[in-house]
């Protein structure tokens, strides 16, 4: 796995430590292993967990600075993107939120056998931690792999991302429609599309894309909706 995840951040042109190599070898090994006997992921192949995780997971370096960042991961599962960039990205601080707690005591145990001092995990729905004022509008960057409607998306990342800061959603397939349909969300929750990057990951025809939203003032308070709204009743 160290060799073929080497080559392949080669291709791409990202640097990568001999330590940083280990500690993604050792997260694959430990997700492999508790897969078995949890639902993590479908993908489970060392060249496609080396290529649909962690390579899809930390190009976004290629085109956004994380320096000394603080990023929170929404929707974050079995820790894409948020682990692979807080391996790769030991400068930047990183909280990792998903609702469903037994992945969030997995992420607890990656955190601790991987020792990175720069992530924390928390067990919590988005509607609530986005009104939670320790969160609310406190970070540089907001990253999320979560698959849903670009306009529930936005209503549950953009109240946790600063003014100036940006929202980056990684989505597959044609986008152009959902970003046209999530105009009025945009409206709404003072967010604009900033760009569209488009990418494949090496060696193969999968088509990727990062949707990224800046954020231009402060949300009005009743951002993000509850009870189930954002995804119920988007925007």
């Amino acid at each position: 796995m160290i060799d073929l995840l080497s080559d392949y951040c080669k291709k791409i042109e990202l640097d990568i430590t001999d330590t940083q190599l280990q500690q993604f070898d050792d997260y694959f090994r430990f997700l492999v292993e508790k897969n078995k006997v949890m639902n993590l992921t479908t993908i489970i192949e060392k060249e496609d967990v080396v290529l649909k995780h962690f390579i899809d997971s930390i190009y976004i370096m290629k085109y956004t600075d994380f320096d000394e960042k603080k990023v929170i991961d929404i929707g974050t599962g079995a820790g894409f993107p948020g682990i692979p960039l807080a391996i790769v990205l030991d400068n930047a601080e990183f909280v990792l939120m998903d609702s469903l707690n037994k992945r969030i005591n997995f992420l607890n145990e990656v955190t601790k056998m991987c020792e990175l001092k720069n992530v924390s995990a928390i067990h919590t729905r988005a509607e609530e931690l986005g009104r939670d004022v320790q969160y609310r509008e406190k970070f540089d960057i907001c990253v999320s792999r979560a698959v849903a409607n670009m306009s529930t998306l936005l209503e549950y990342c953009i109240p946790f991302v600063k003014v100036g800061g940006v929202f980056v959603s990684y989505k597959s397939g044609d986008i152009k429609e959902e970003i046209v349909a999530a105009d009025n969300a945009q409206k709404q929750l003072f967010c604009k599309n900033k760009d569209v990057i488009k990418f494949s990951l090496p060696n193969t025809d999968i088509n990727r894309s990062f949707v990224i939203f800046e954020k231009k003032k402060e949300l009005n308070k009743k951002y993000p909706r509850q009870g189930g709204k954002p995804k119920k009743n988007p925007l």
